[in-house]
């Protein structure tokens, strides 16, 4: 079972007239193949003039894990904390909106520097916005327990979308999205089991072994997706959204992502939203649940993110808010349950996951 929470609560005050605001928030995830995730996350923003914004993003991910592939490698629990700090400055030029971000992010086998420049221009009074943006990182990889193990990965990609405003009661988004990884794209722990004429050689994986072999997927990904979202007002407290994507890389991994979501206001306060989502995938080309010894293909990997799969997701949500005073001062409360089901044919370790995730969230404007 997933559960995941969200409870945000204000550190300090947000005001419409200075734009000054401070938020914090809690995520918790809880896993079927026992892995539990904490995060915590501070936002402070504030106004550098009246079209300028100067946003600070602190988060923490702190995880412990005796998932399928840390079991298969003869590995106990383990505890990590990733620290992640992400400064943005959004700029407002008339019609064209300017921002950039700077994001840092360290735990003790991994350290990323990362960035984004993003501008989104509106035409036609508003009524068409064309929008592009870049971003890139550089990362590098340690392993716990080997202080020689050093590598070092990047990731560049570009996005471009067009929004249109239909009439008075719809949209079309269209968005287009291209990303190049590079170096070390592998995981110094992850496993592959060897299968010769007897069968798979079943037992633990511990590096050198003649059951197992380290993963070793290609230094460079290309990835290509394409998306298409359209949402229809029906009458005043009615909207219903799709959604389909389609996404292709160089490893031979394609997927298709298909949703559908309704919005209905129940009076002033109260909103509920039912979304269902579809995803599947092909494996990578150089996937295999077990390989053969003699010849061991350079390329190989039995991670089963890599590996054909399919899910299927239904979210419920509800959110209620209150206004407190005759400023205008709103209290929102929202709870959304997302029952979901992943099913792996070709990872013989874990055939499927049943999840439920959860989040709660609190949020107060003034």
């Amino acid at each position: 079972m997933v559960i995941a929470m969200i409870l945000p609560s204000f550190a300090g005050a947000q005001s419409s007239a200075s734009g000054v605001s401070a938020a914090t928030a809690v995520y918790v995830r809880e896993d079927s193949d026992h892995t539990t995730v904490i995060a915590p996350r501070l936002h402070l923003a504030a106004p550098v003039s009246s079209d300028t914004r100067l946003d600070l993003v602190y988060t923490a991910d702190v995880w412990s894990s005796a998932s399928i592939d840390i079991r298969s490698a003869a590995t106990k629990r383990v505890v990590e904390q990733r620290d992640e700090i992400d400064l943005g400055l959004s700029q407002t030029l008339g019609d064209v909106s300017l921002s950039g971000a700077y994001r840092y992010s360290s735990e003790h086998d991994y350290t990323s520097h990362g960035g984004s420049l993003n501008v989104a221009v509106d035409l036609a009074r508003h009524s068409t916005t064309v929008a592009a943006s870049v971003r890139g990182s550089i990362d590098r990889v340690g392993k716990a327990g080997d202080p020689w193990f050093d590598r070092q990965t990047a990731a560049w990609s570009g996005r471009a979308s067009l929004t249109q405003v239909t009439d008075t009661h719809g949209y079309i988004d269209l968005v287009y999205e291209l990303a190049r990884h590079t170096g070390y794209l592998s995981s110094p722990y992850r496993y592959v089991r060897i299968a010769d004429a007897s069968g798979p050689m079943l037992g633990t994986c511990v590096y050198p072994s003649t059951i197992c072999e380290r993963e070793n997927n290609p230094n460079e990904r290309v990835r290509h997706a394409a998306a298409l979202h359209v949402r229809r007002a029906i009458g005043d407290a009615l909207s219903l959204g799709a959604q389909y994507r389609f996404y292709v890389d160089d490893w031979h991994v394609r997927s298709h992502t298909v949703s559908a979501d309704l919005k209905l206001l129940l009076g002033a306060a109260w909103l509920l939203g039912v979304e269902y989502r579809y995803y599947t995938q092909t494996a990578a080309a150089h996937y295999r649940a077990y390989y053969a010894l003699d010849p061991l293909p350079v390329l190989r990997t039995s991670d089963k993110e890599l590996s054909p799969l399919h899910a299927h997701r239904l979210e419920l949500e509800l959110s209620h808010a209150w206004v407190l005073d005759a400023a205008g001062t709103e209290l929102r409360t929202t709870l959304l349950v997302a029952p979901a089901y992943f099913a792996y044919d070709a990872f013989p370790w874990l055939h499927d996951i049943r999840a439920l995730e959860s989040t709660f969230a609190v949020e107060l404007r003034l």
